[in-house]
């Protein structure tokens, strides 16, 4: 055999065996223990058309610190996981955001892009499961409100036979110095009841037959606003603008960029317009519950494109992100 063929011949050698030895030590070092004994994860974020979160399920162990390296190859990127506390803002491409994290107890912690990175953004989602038995066990959580109601969130909805001529004021209604009943003033009985409901109970009262229209939808939006706090809503409306604003629009009228083609309620009835939910639309804004927004918001879609929000929300976000909805037609 020439020199030559036996060069070739170790050359391929070498290709075939050095390589998988070398991807195997570079999947080693990707999980290395560090100097001080924690664990290294590597994680790399690209838009969601380009694989999303890499790996996007990571097995973690209750009281185990492990290190996070995150890295962008394309644009920039943010990293949430909501259960664990961890918020990074700002994973720019070709740099490394490394932060620690020690889960304390066993469950399901999902992760999310926090940064509009393409229009299928919304998509880019992934998931910790962490075992073991540090801590206390987690609390078994009641079923959520709109399940406790038995409402069906994939039926189509009805419209209010009602709605305002114009924007009704929180700040009128409560202006107007009226004594609303426990089922629309309570905010925990009020969650099951929708705002065209509530007018309609407010409409027929006796008490208030002196008032026009316009002055019960103002006690309508009053009794909405009312218990809802200012740093609440603040905070629901940084939410939006980072999870909602690119499907349903900075506005609220489901004119986001992302949303263009989404099947929307039309997945489920032909009848129904195409696209994501328009929260301007008094028809159908006011005759949901707030149970049933919880519903919406929970699970998501089904299909329609609107994803799950439960995951990434704590309960408190979760009702002021509802309590924002409102404001798209409940003026303060």
């Amino acid at each position: 055999m020439k020199r030559r063929e036996l060069f070739a011949l170790l050359v391929v050698l070498i290709v075939l065996l050095g390589l998988p030895a070398i991807l195997v030590g570079y999947q080693a070092a990707r999980q290395r223990p560090t100097a001080t004994g924690t664990k290294i994860i590597n994680i790399v974020a690209r838009s969601p058309e380009q694989g999303g979160f890499s790996p996007d399920r990571l097995m973690l162990r209750a009281g185990e610190t492990v290190r996070l390296r995150i890295s962008s190859p394309d644009v920039l990127h943010g990293l949430t996981i909501p259960g664990l506390g961890v918020n990074v803002d700002e994973i720019y491409p070709g740099k490394v955001v490394e932060v620690d994290v020690t889960p304390t107890q066993p469950g399901r912690y999902a992760f999310a892009c926090t940064r509009w990175c393409s229009v299928d953004h919304w998509r880019m989602r992934g998931v910790i499961e962490v075992t073991g038995t540090a801590g206390a066990a987690l609390p078994t959580e009641p079923p959520p409100l709109f399940q406790q109601l038995g409402i069906d969130l994939d039926a189509v909805p009805h419209a209010a036979h009602i709605t305002p001529a114009r924007p009704p004021s929180a700040s009128k209604g409560a202006g107007l110095n009226v004594a609303l009943p426990a089922e629309v003033s309570d905010p925990a009985q009020r969650l099951i009841l929708s705002p065209v409901d509530a007018f309609q109970r407010l409409r027929d009262d006796p008490v208030n037959a002196g008032l026009s229209d316009d002055d019960v939808w103002s006690l309508v939006a009053w009794a909405w606003l009312k218990d809802v706090k200012p740093e609440a809503l603040t905070r629901a409306e940084t939410l939006y603008a980072r999870d909602c604003a690119a499907c349903h629009g900075p506005d609220g009228e489901g004119g986001g960029p992302a949303g263009v083609n989404l099947p929307g309620m039309a997945k489920m009835d032909p009848t129904m317009p195409k696209g994501p939910r328009d929260f301007t639309d008094a028809g159908t804004m006011l005759a949901a519950s707030d149970a049933l927004l919880q519903g919406k918001l929970l699970r998501g879609g089904m299909g329609t494109g609107m994803p799950e929000f439960g995951s990434l929300y704590t309960d408190e976000e979760l009702w002021a992100m509802i309590a924002y909805l409102r404001t798209f037609l409940f003026k303060q």
